[in-house]
């Protein structure tokens, strides 16, 4: 792995029949992503993901599982399964909800799960496995952590 690479780590969140994501409109782009961001200095991946759910959609989360780790040639992303333990969806209060903010609209949203082949869900290729995983083993997703490539052409 290139050391120079950001690590980041996400959640699946599970609420009746969806997922939480967060719907981003930036420059010319629209899609959803799973929620999550940046791991700080000396943070674990789970403290991470907590960190994030919290800042970023007002939720209070139990990371359950790993289950994958994607990279590309710009980061490592490390994925988990997480409970939902408490907090008011939609009342997060991080940096991207700024009046004005210069990186774009960010809106948290629930997706259904058999929408999500239908939607610009990043990264896709996560997006994809997940899908399939969903439908072969349900909300645990796999045993084991899988390992997804998606360089970036």
């Amino acid at each position: 792995m290139n050391e120079q690479k950001r690590l980041r780590a996400r959640a699946i969140i599970y609420n009746d029949g969806k997922i939480v994501s967060m719907y981003r409109e930036k420059a010319d782009r629209t899609y959803y992503t799973f929620p999550g961001g940046g791991i700080n200095p000396g943070e674990s991946e789970q403290d991470c993901v907590v960190r994030e759910v919290e800042e970023e959609f007002g939720l209070k989360v139990q990371p359950i599982k790993k289950v994958y780790t994607y990279e590309n040639q710009i980061s490592v992303e490390h994925f988990y399964i997480c409970k939902w333990i408490s907090g008011e969806f939609g009342s997060g209060e991080g940096e991207e909800f700024e009046k004005n903010n210069p990186k774009g609209i960010y809106k948290p949203m629930f997706i259904e799960i058999e929408q999500i082949p239908n939607l610009p869900l990043m990264p896709p290729e996560v997006a994809s496995e997940f899908v399939v995983d969903y439908k072969a083993y349900g909300e645990q997703l796999c045993d084991a952590v899988k390992y997804i490539s998606g360089d970036i052409k």
